[in-house]
């Protein structure tokens, strides 16, 4: 992704104009009051679900008045292929993304997590070693909290961070220039967005461009296992560190198996044991290893951060166990928005599997799903949603397979398949914004079902 490079904007008393009037583009509005500078938000939406009055802003539209400015912020639900965006390149106002804008009022460390799948995961896992270890972590991004909004709490004394730790997504990234993190880490990169993205290719660039200021003193964490990245950074300096659970590449923890270790003296110690987590799956391994090392390069012992990845308890959303029915084992894996998360999902078990699949996709299912699903003892699917009958007509020759429109009943029919000790998936695959406005409100009415089904 070409981006041009330039200085960093005083915006005292200078017009911004943002793109996008949710929780990211407020968030950035008030950071650019906060230093002084007049900001204006525009949105393409009819109504907002926040309050706006203390704002100049514009809805139902982005208008020339947002060529009016300086300088651009983009929210990162919003593409710079619409005609303003467009325009406001023809005539060269710069254009940044929120994090950037947020990056260039704080001096803190900021260590910067990005992948496909497992980026909520691991930043709370980072952020939980550092509260062990007694450090005022602040964590924002892409987890639901914008960076801005932070930085302006810091601005203004409220809160008084040693480092952030940040989710940043594809989209996020889209638009850095300067943003430049102590710390980053790519966990994977597969095929995801492909709605946004013109090609494949054009969302690795997106999240490679995490790399793009690294400098001497800094680091990047990234997957030796991943042959994206690993055509990426194979000639890569000694601060880009490699992770593997295949292989004994990394110069700090590797896995046998069994658990996690660190060599020193000739010796291999044991960093965690598999059994000692709370949370499952391979790609949470994964996912602690990244977290680990990234903590250890901050100067984090061994010790506090073995005990902080044992207590780690699932995130909400992802392969959370959301109860029994009869002796049925119910998983909420809302969060798994993208068909390699399901895969990922359907490698947790070894039981018989009833899976729920559907929403808006973002790309047709992949070859490493299909082959999961045939290998699996998956029961039956049911697919919901704007997308089911798209995938229902990709799977019915794999398994057995129904449509059911609305979410909450295809859950009830998926209860009604399900015998005592079969695992019941919710893992869609897909986005929620066709029944929900986000992966936690579909979530969090799947575990109610749940719950109302338990009271029968």
């Amino acid at each position: 992704m070409n981006i041009k490079k330039i200085d960093k904007i005083n915006l005292k008393n200078k017009r911004v104009s943002i793109l996008g009037a949710g929780k990211s583009g407020c968030a950035a509005a008030e950071l650019i009051k906060t230093i002084g500078g007049v900001p204006f938000l525009s949105d393409s939406n009819l109504k907002s679900s926040l309050d706006l009055s203390m704002y100049d802003y514009e809805l139902n539209g982005h208008t020339y008045k947002v060529l009016d400015c300086e300088l651009i912020v983009i929210s990162p639900g919003i593409s710079d292929k619409i005609s303003i965006a467009e325009e406001a390149k023809n005539i060269g106002i710069p254009i940044i993304s929120e994090i950037e804008l947020a990056s260039w009022y704080t001096n803190k460390p900021v260590l910067a997590i990005t992948g496909s799948n497992g980026k909520t995961t691991t930043t709370n896992m980072l952020h939980q070693i550092f509260q062990t270890a007694n450090f005022n972590s602040e964590i924002a991004g892409n987890i639901g909290i914008p960076f801005s909004e932070k930085v302006k709490q810091e601005i203004i004394s409220e809160i008084d961070p040693d480092l952030y730790v940040i989710e940043v997504s594809s989209f996020q990234l889209e638009h850095i220039i300067h943003f430049s993190p102590f710390i980053s880490s790519i966990i994977n990169i597969q095929p995801d967005h492909l709605d946004r993205y013109d090609n494949l290719n054009d969302y690795i660039e997106a999240k490679i461009n995490i790399s793009n200021n690294i400098n001497q003193t800094d680091f990047l964490v990234y997957n030796y296992d991943d042959s994206t990245l690993m055509k990426y950074f194979k000639n890569s300096p000694k601060n880009y560190i490699p992770f593997s659970i295949k292989s004994e590449i990394s110069p700090l923890f590797n896995f046998d198996g069994d658990k996690v270790y660190y060599i020193e003296d000739n010796t291999k110690y044991s960093l965690f044991c598999c059994d000692d987590l709370k949370i499952k799956g391979e790609h949470n391994i994964q996912n602690a290893i990244v977290a680990s090392t990234m903590a250890k390069y901050y100067g984090i012992s061994n010790e506090i951060i073995s005990e902080s990845i044992k207590k780690f308890d699932p995130i909400p959303h992802r392969i959370e166990f959301s109860g029994f029915i009869n002796r049925i084992k119910c998983y909420n894996d809302s969060k798994a928005t993208n068909y390699h998360a399901v895969s990922v999902a359907l490698k947790s078990f070894n039981e018989s599997i009833i899976l729920i699949l559907g929403g808006i996709e973002k790309g047709q299912i992949h070859s490493d799903l299909l082959t999961s699903i045939k290998k699996k003892k998956i029961k039956k699917i049911v697919c919901y949603g704007k997308s089911g009958r798209n995938i229902l007509k990709q799977l019915v020759d794999i398994k057995p397979v129904v449509y059911i429109n609305n979410f909450s009943n295809a859950v009830n029919t998926a209860i009604n398949y399900c015998n005592e000790n079969d695992v019941l998936l919710l893992s869609p695959g897909c986005a929620s914004y066709d029944q929900f406005e986000n992966y936690e409100e579909r979530g969090n009415l799947f575990k109610k079902i749940i719950n109302e089904h338990n009271k029968k």
